[in-house]
């Protein structure tokens, strides 16, 4: 009797011991998941990783309309400046190969967009008013004749900024991987995402932005296990980034106030310039991706088609090639920026 005794009193313990274990591992999978599925999810590309670098000058600019702008400067202060502004749920970290590219030839400014990155949370994140805040925030910095560079929430700001005929003129814009409407109109799978937009995905966004606790607490917990990352790598990229690329996409993710990426995508939904792009008068190029999930090719050709001095050029790369293929991107920028500024020194001398 003594002897069954104790083998139940052992079996009891490997039992409690296995369970032990398996709360372990869940415990590890839920802190530290990210790191063997960003490892696993992304190629061995060699690359420049991103990391952290120091700003020449950085500051805060309060707009009229309330709203405040983290904004960092790099590369050469008496050089043609270039403005750079990200998209939804991201922040200026993001142009990280953009950055060590274009440091050693043209002035960089970074802006953190109202409730992303390092600026404050928003007073009013409606797109037409964040172009007006941006006229004030160049007036601050003191940049004049700019070249804009958007990505998808920021290319559209970029084309509301270029498109008013009150702003200060800009040298020219480049809109990358942005739609010109609401973008559930030009995304993959547009008709189900249109059908379910006022009975689904607004009361969802609504609900998202008066529970801030439960959501940004989801949000952190989906970065430490890396779903955050499985999402991203196959929504925003197409494979080839490397580790340190998808980790930093998911980490400026979960960085951000839920509320106010809910809130962000609402005002996307009222976006449209269809009817003003033809005020660009602007050298503009337009940069699309073939395999962009998020806003397909066909948005590029058209503001393209409607922006008198426009060129489309569409690569084979996902919504986040400014990342992933940053080199092939970054040339074609470059030449860009070239053929622009020569274009504008002739005229003068014409």
């Amino acid at each position: 009797m003594a002897r069954l005794y104790s083998l139940v009193l052992k079996s009891t313990g490997m039992i409690a011991s296995k369970s032990n274990w398996k709360l372990f591992a869940a415990g590890l999978f839920l802190a530290f998941g990210r790191y063997p599925i960003t490892w696993l999810l992304s190629s061995g590309r060699k690359t420049d990783n991103p990391k952290p670098l120091a700003a020449t000058k950085s500051g805060y600019i309060t707009c009229k309309s309330g709203n405040v702008w983290y904004a960092e400067r790099d590369g050469l202060e008496d050089a043609q400046p270039i403005i750079f502004l990200h998209g939804l749920n991201a922040s200026g970290l993001q142009w990280y190969h953009q950055r060590i590219y274009f440091r050693k030839k043209y002035h960089l400014i970074f802006l953190d967009l109202p409730g992303h990155g390092k600026s404050k949370r928003p007073v009013s994140q409606d797109i037409s008013l964040m172009a007006e805040d941006l006229a004030e925030v160049l007036t601050v910095l003191k940049v004049k004749n700019p070249m804009l560079y958007g990505h998808s929430l920021g290319g559209m700001i970029t084309m509301q900024y270029a498109a008013s005929v009150n702003n200060p003129a800009v040298k020219g814009i480049i809109v990358q991987n942005s739609s010109f409407t609401n973008p559930f109109r030009t995304l993959q799978f547009s008709k189900t995402m249109l059908s379910l937009e006022k009975p689904v995905i607004r009361p969802y966004l609504e609900f998202a932005k008066q529970h801030p606790l439960l959501f940004n607490t989801l949000s952190r917990l989906t970065y430490l296990n890396g779903m955050n990352a499985v999402f991203y790598r196959y929504l925003l990229f197409t494979g080839e980034q490397t580790p340190a690329e998808l980790g930093l996409m998911s980490r400026i993710a979960a960085n951000n106030p839920a509320e106010v990426i809910a809130e962000g995508v609402l005002q996307t939904l009222k976006f449209d310039v269809t009817e003003v792009l033809q005020n660009i008068n602007a050298p503009a190029l337009i940069l699309s991706a073939e395999f962009d999930k998020i806003t397909r090719p066909v948005a590029g050709r058209v503001i393209s088609s409607k922006i008198e001095n426009a060129r489309h050029i569409e690569v084979a790369s996902g919504h986040l090639s400014l990342v992933e293929h940053a080199v092939e991107l970054n040339v074609l920028v470059n030449d860009f920026l070239e053929s622009s500024l020569l274009d504008h020194t002739a005229n003068n001398h014409a």
